[in-house]
């Protein structure tokens, strides 16, 4: 099936977030997806793009998986969350709830999007985001989340903790944040396992790796314990880690599910 892409800016209060949609030929509207990574490993290379590629990630780009849900019959949208790529800003959690929250407005408004059919994927901290942003917002007919933690648990302190972040590029501004305290609670007022039975009544599923050691499998356990059950699937895939798009049968399951159940 052809398919094609434009590149989009997105206005998040402010701070300008650059992406791109790949839409199916044909006659529309079509179910669509919003693909939300997760947080960055590394600095990026100084050609990082709306791609969202890691320097030195062997896996499939964003922008491969939002074609391959294309061709698969979904208007796929990619977009870098504040901080991250060409996108504006300064990385805080609540702003990435900001940020998907602008994208699916704007998505809403997109004549080749069907709007009583419309996905989120996301991965990690772009899976804890998804699920936080979808309790509010009905318009999200179905959630898939890879690895999202469930919880925050650190053992370091804010100030090391957004330390981190400058080191990693995703916090550029050397005033930011005001407070460094006010900056990781942010984490704990997005404890998902608060939020995650609000989905329902919407088709959730979580996937996890059980190898992954950045987000423990327990937390998938703690997030479907948390969940209604009765339109919350998991899915444990044996010998999986942490990073979706390395791993190409994730990549397929996640595909599939999205397709059978938004286009249901």
């Amino acid at each position: 099936m052809p398919v094609t892409t434009e590149r989009i800016t997105i206005d998040s209060d402010g701070i300008e977030l650059v992406g791109a949609i790949s839409v199916p030929d044909g006659k529309g509207p079509h179910p669509a997806v919003v693909l939300c990574h997760g947080m960055p490993a590394a600095r990026p290379t100084p050609t990082a793009d709306i791609t969202l590629s890691a320097p030195t990630d062997d896996g499939l780009t964003y922008a491969e998986i939002a074609e391959l849900c294309a061709h698969r019959g979904l208007a796929a949208v990619i977009f870098n969350f504040r901080g991250t790529g060409e996108s504006g800003g300064n990385f805080h959690p609540l702003g990435w709830a900001q940020d998907l929250e602008a994208v699916l407005s704007w998505v809403w408004e997109r004549s080749e999007v069907d709007i009583d059919r419309i996905g989120v994927l996301g991965s990690s901290m772009g899976a804890r985001v998804a699920i936080h942003v979808a309790a509010r917002r009905p318009e999200v007919a179905a959630v898939l989340s890879f690895a999202s933690p469930a919880r925050s648990r650190w053992s370091r302190s804010p100030e090391e903790m957004v330390q981190n972040a400058r080191e990693v590029g995703i916090i550029r501004d050397p005033d930011f944040p005001p407070s460094a305290q006010r900056w990781a609670d942010e984490y704990q007022e997005m404890d998902v396992t608060q939020s995650v039975g609000r989905v329902a009544p919407r088709p959730l599923l979580l996937m996890h790796g059980d190898a992954d050691d950045v987000v423990s499998p327990d937390d998938a356990h703690a997030l479907l314990e948390a969940s209604d059950q009765s339109v919350t699937e998991l899915m444990m895939l044996p010998g999986a880690g942490h990073r979706f798009r390395s791993n190409v049968e994730a990549v397929d399951i996640a595909v599939n599910w999205l397709v059978k159940t938004l286009s249901a």
